[in-house]
């Protein structure tokens, strides 16, 4: 089968490697859709972590192909989608922190590739009628849902600001409405982006270039600020923005990843004093499961900006990486 494997730095080379055979436990996936995150293109940035070769991509799905001993008959044909790794269950990461944090299994990803070998424990059946690029989308709502999870019941009606207008800002502004989330504002420069925030909930848009953040927010709240602020694009500086607009026993959420390495740009004596808690969640968690249920109630028309054939991956990541558009998907076997 073919694969794009990451060789370091912006290389990417569309190699042929073995099919996968599946083991005990395990399935085939014939990949259909795979989307490309932000943190396949930070690490060919150096901004996350990763070692090359690697073959990226982990929103991948697809149709079962082929079943290892011991899963049942009737996942042949099933469409699925998959979290990150096989979670056990049992350690003391899956029992006491998500299944992101399994200590005994191995993630098993790689979705820029014609197919993936995958855990059963890993594999959830895509929802009858949700089409299977959208259900792609499930892995970075998951992410949404996981940190937003943190914050425990949303305080109803309450004033809510997302920075940032990627897929992953449009899903946090569109959860946040669904859970009851008052006057949400979404901040965003890029203008295609920031229209899109009206079709997920946002009530108030801003270009942060055109006009002041802190004063719109301002205007909103009375001079409170925010009950919740979401950063969701993954810059320190932005994370020092939101910061100061949150208003007393408020939260900052970070959504968007910062660089490893990055220090907590924050006043520490406002945070003490305003009483400000700061979350965030790794990866999906236990929320894949939530996320298929809860793509259906987004409106999510428009969002995928491309599709690229697997020998295109490294123009598709480039363009990706440009912030031109939203969401592109690498399409093996289109």
């Amino acid at each position: 089968m073919r694969v794009a494997t990451w060789r370091g730095g912006s290389e990417i080379t569309i190699d042929t490697v073995p099919d996968p055979k599946p083991g005990p436990g395990q399935l085939i996936v014939k990949v259909h859709s795979s989307g490309i995150c932000g943190t396949d293109i930070h690490k060919t940035q150096g901004l996350f972590p990763g070692t090359p070769p690697e073959v990226l991509g982990h929103e991948f799905v697809g149709p079962v192909v082929e079943i290892g001993e011991g899963v049942d008959v009737s996942m042949m044909g099933k469409i699925i989608g998959c979290t990150l790794n096989p979670a056990c269950g049992e350690c003391q990461g899956c029992l006491t922190w998500s299944a992101m944090h399994c200590e005994r299994e191995a993630r098993l990803a790689g979705g820029f590739a014609e197919y993936v070998l995958v855990d059963q424990r890993q594999a959830h059946i895509v929802p009858d009628g949700l089409d299977s690029e959208t259900a792609s989308m499930a892995e970075p709502l998951a992410c949404v849902i996981s940190t937003l999870n943190m914050l425990g019941d949303i305080e109803e009606g309450c004033d809510a600001l997302v920075v940032g207008g990627g897929l992953l800002g449009l899903l946090t502004v569109g959860v946040l409405k669904l859970r009851g989330a008052g006057h949400i504002i979404l901040s965003e420069p890029n203008p295609l982006r920031l229209a899109m925030g009206t079709q997920f909930g946002a009530d108030i848009l801003n270009d942060p270039t055109k006009n002041d953040l802190s004063e719109l927010v301002n205007d909103t709240t009375n001079g409170y600020g925010v009950k919740i602020g979401a950063e969701a694009v993954g810059v320190p500086a932005l994370v020092a923005n939101v910061s100061k607009l949150i208003r007393p026993r408020g939260n900052l959420v970070l959504v968007g990843v910062s660089p490893q390495g990055s220090a907590l740009p924050i006043d520490l004596y406002d945070l003490h004093y305003k009483e400000i808690t700061i979350s965030g969640a790794f990866g999906a968690g236990d929320a894949f499961g939530e996320a298929l249920e809860t793509l259906p109630k987004l409106n999510l028309e428009g969002v995928v900006s491309g599709r690229f054939p697997l020998e295109n991956t490294a123009e598709a990541m480039e363009v990706s990486a440009s912030g031109v558009g939203v969401k592109y998907m690498i399409a093996p076997h289109d």
